[in-house]
């Protein structure tokens, strides 16, 4: 009997101290700082070329767009149980991505700065490259109707 609530105990104190570590790592929270987008083939950037740009990267890897306003396209991801909202706003010479809002990421607030999941820094650095990279700029004509006509979820 003694050696069963050693082991009990044990299994008690092992489940205790692992209980952390399940919850989810966190990382400090990387905030992108603006991103100039660069002529390509002596296409110029504009706003229309950008705002595009940030729905074709955000639908390339499962972002939905949830709003979009002149300046601003809002995005969400869902993958499994976790959700992250964003806000991309850009103008004519680049775009910045700022966090709006999470669940099951793990977000606090420790010594001022912000912590969240370590995937939620992965995929906002995929999306800013898909945005830099997105053949939206080397497209000639029709972005402002392609960046209009795009679709907006409802959530």
């Amino acid at each position: 009997m003694k050696k069963r609530s050693v082991s009990l105990l044990l299994a008690l104190v092992l489940s205790a101290v692992s209980l952390p570590a399940m919850a989810g790592k966190q990382d400090p929270m990387v905030v992108p700082a603006y991103e100039r987008v660069e002529s390509t083939n002596g296409i110029p950037p504009s706003a229309a070329r950008i705002k595009a740009a940030i729905i074709h990267a955000g639908k390339t890897r499962g972002w939905a767009v949830t709003d979009s306003e002149p300046g601003r396209v809002t995005l969400r991801y869902a993958p499994r149980t976790h959700e992250v909202v964003v806000a991309v706003r850009y103008d004519a010479n680049g775009f910045k991505i700022e966090y709006v809002s999470s669940r099951e990421m793990n977000y606090e607030v420790k010594r001022d700065a912000p912590w969240i999941h370590g995937n939620y820094n992965r995929w906002i650095r995929n999306l800013a490259l898909d945005i830099q990279n997105s053949p939206v700029f080397h497209q000639q004509d029709g972005v402002d109707a392609a960046a209009d006509a795009a679709p907006v979820a409802t959530p």
